[in-house]
């Protein structure tokens, strides 16, 4: 399947986690679910350069990703990529990535809502942020679609 099918360009619209599987160095599967966006025939995903999923990549490009749209019950399918990832950390990405992510997460309806119903734990948010930035820099997950199904 190609990415560009109204069918993929459509989940990538509407699901809101992807579930990235990365290998670590035993060979070993792990799975962590993060924001993305589609970004000129790319998939990227935000985190930051401490955690698990962006060392794992560090060390083997292979990843799977997996998309479902959870808000429609009725559909079952879940797309599957198969890819190579990179790590960016450089701001021209670090800055998209905030732009993408604002507009997905925060400026969407759903977004806006979401915000507003959990604005008490805007405090706990910060010290969250704050503790990962202290741990070590944001960056970029960009993966590079190889392979892409609907199973």
């Amino acid at each position: 399947m190609n990415i560009d099918h109204p069918e993929v360009q459509m989940f990538f619209r509407q699901a809101m986690v992807a579930r990235i599987s990365t290998v670590s160095c035993s060979g070993r599967p792990s799975i962590t679910p993060l924001y993305f966006n589609y970004v000129n025939g790319k998939i990227w995903l935000g985190t930051s350069t401490w955690t698990l999923a962006a060392r794992e990549v560090s060390n083997d490009s292979r990843v799977c990703i997996l998309l479902q749209y959870e808000k429609q019950k009725s559909d079952h399918r879940i797309l599957r990529i198969m890819g190579t990832a990179t790590i960016r950390t450089d701001d021209a990405a670090l800055r998209l990535r905030d732009r993408k992510m604002a507009l997905k997460y925060v400026l969407s309806p759903g977004g806006l809502l979401n915000h507003a119903l959990h604005l008490h734990l805007f405090t706990l948010v910060r010290k969250y942020r704050a503790q990962s930035d202290e741990k070590g820099p944001g960056c970029v997950i960009e993966v590079t679609p190889q392979h892409i199904e609907f199973i």
